[in-house]
């Protein structure tokens, strides 16, 4: 179907293609070629998000980064500009006020809310043109780095119709859509042996004109043109703690803001182009309640955030927005003793952090007794786990274990429990949360990001900034919170 989409949009031509998605036709305008203010009009679009960074994780990323590296993060540095532009965004889907990160990509990708789970795809089938196929039709370049799959849901939304688990299918319509960087985990979507319908992607990718890379040093040799499929791990990426703490990986697998230099090397040849920068392993080690892998990853994240500083300093016709897609278990550095400022929280401890919670269990294996437990944990994080808390903790890990709050019933929820004993920080469960998100705009265009805005408005601003007069057809919110607004008006009426 896609295939067929493709052709019919070179053949019927823009405006007739897009009348069909939707009644309003797309028209391109002439790209903007001069140094602009904040008003102004981007050649450059850079999307940066931080999955799943929470209010809290974000604060004690700051800490952290204070405590290792003399200075807080670039990210919310930006705030003591004058130049800069700042929003919270209702980042809520179509059918929850949780989104996940699905249904949060989509409302950035296509200006249009749908289900959680969905990919540009509205209840009722029809699918929604998202902002990757759009821009190309206008002559915009396009990119996609992350720390996750290469697949995964985040960079998908700007993409892909599908169902968020159908890996294999959005590998092959990054390949139908031409898109010209791809860079991130996920090879087993590529590979033919891995491959449920055993088809030789990567192969597909090389006869399509793309250099396959497949390691940092092949990265790095990577000829600049014409595109870049960069696929580094069989998954997800390694969490940024492990990573550090191996050399093998450090030489095989490139870093997030390594990736994001290379996509700019890449994309900074263009005209105009359109850029995701995801550092989706924040999300994960919160859903994990690993607040020692959390603040790595979004020092990670802040590095590539760096280097695209570094890139609008020497291209200022580029607009940054940064942002997450929802908070995670909201994480909390809390007070500690009996009263206010009687004890300093050990949040130093942080420092001694050697290992991810999931290499924690992969290392203990088949068998996680009380004392390799108290072994384990001491040697990665300093800890001396007491007797009673590693009979409990060896519970979980044997599946036999019961939490009273239901949110928290599992071996990582409770290891991050344990830990919060030691850190300082807890945590509220090991789902996402319906936070209002902070957005923060920097370079032409970013004067339209401020206030309150809806997800939906982002996409609605990208396209106006890239002078095209297109929209997506949008249905009406499936949820409300109770009461609904039209309840609480009712309500307000009797009173």
């Amino acid at each position: 179907m896609l295939t067929s989409r493709r052709h019919f949009l070179r053949q019927a031509g823009l405006g007739t293609t897009l009348a069909a998605v939707s009644a309003t036709p797309l028209r391109a305008a002439a790209p903007a070629r001069v140094n602009s203010p904040a008003a102004g009009i981007p050649r450059h679009i850079i999307h940066l998000v931080a999955d799943g960074t929470s209010s809290g994780t974000l604060t004690i990323g700051d800490y952290f980064s204070r405590l290792v590296r003399g200075h807080g993060l670039r990210w919310l540095e930006l705030y003591q500009r004058r130049d800069t532009f700042q929003a919270l965004v209702n980042m809520r889907s179509l059918n929850s006020v949780v989104t996940d990160s699905a249904a949060a990509s989509t409302s950035w990708g296509s200006g249009s809310r749908v289900k959680n789970g969905a990919l540009n795809v509205l209840p009722d089938g029809r699918e929604l043109l998202p902002l990757c196929p759009l821009f190309a039709q206008a002559g915009w370049k396009r990119g996609l780095v992350t720390t996750t799959e290469i697949t995964h849901a985040t960079p998908a939304g700007f993409v892909a119709h599908a169902q968020r688990d159908n890996a294999e299918s959005i590998a092959v319509q990054y390949l139908d859509r031409s898109i010209e960087v791809l860079l991130g985990g996920g090879s087993k979507f590529f590979a033919a042996d891995k491959r449920k319908d055993k088809r030789d992607l990567l192969a597909a990718y090389r006869t399509a004109g793309y250099t396959v890379a497949t390691s940092a040093a092949e990265l790095a040799a990577a000829p600049l043109a014409p595109r870049l499929l960069g696929v580094f791990s069989e998954s997800h990426l390694p969490y940024t703690l492990d990573h550090q703490a191996d050399a093998k990986l450090r030489a095989r697998v490139p870093t997030l803001a390594d990736m994001t230099r290379r996509a700019l090397e890449k994309l900074g040849r263009e005209d105009r182009f359109l850029l995701q920068v995801e550092g989706g392993r924040v999300d994960h080690a919160a859903h994990a309640n690993d607040i020692a892998a959390a603040v790595h990853e979004l020092l990670a994240f802040d590095d590539a955030l760096t280097a695209c500083l570094e890139f609008q300093k020497r291209e200022p016709e580029t607009l940054l927005i940064i942002t997450t897609d929802h908070g995670t278990a909201n994480a909390g550095l809390n007070s500690s003793g009996g009263s206010y400022g009687s004890k300093p929280p050990p949040f130093t401890n942080l420092r001694h952090a050697r290992a991810s919670f999931s290499e924690i269990a992969r290392r203990l294996g088949n068998d996680p007794t009380p004392g390799r437990i108290q072994r384990l944990v001491q040697e990665t994080t300093g800890y001396k786990v007491p007797d009673a808390k590693a009979v409990f903790l060896a519970s979980f890990f044997a599946k036999k274990g019961w939490a009273l709050y239901d949110a928290m019933n599992s071996t990582s929820a409770q290891l991050g429990q344990l830990l919060g004993n030691y850190y300082g920080v807890g945590w509220t469960s090991g789902e996402h949360t319906a936070d209002f998100v902070p957005l923060i705009a920097l370079g032409p265009g970013a004067a339209r990001f401020h206030g309150f805005l809806q997800n939906t408005d982002v996409f609605h601003h990208y396209v106006a900034l890239a002078g095209i007069d297109f929209r997506n057809p949008e249905v009406p919110l499936m949820v409300e919170c109770e009461p609904s607004a039209t309840a609480a008006e009712a309500l307000a009426a009797r009173v």
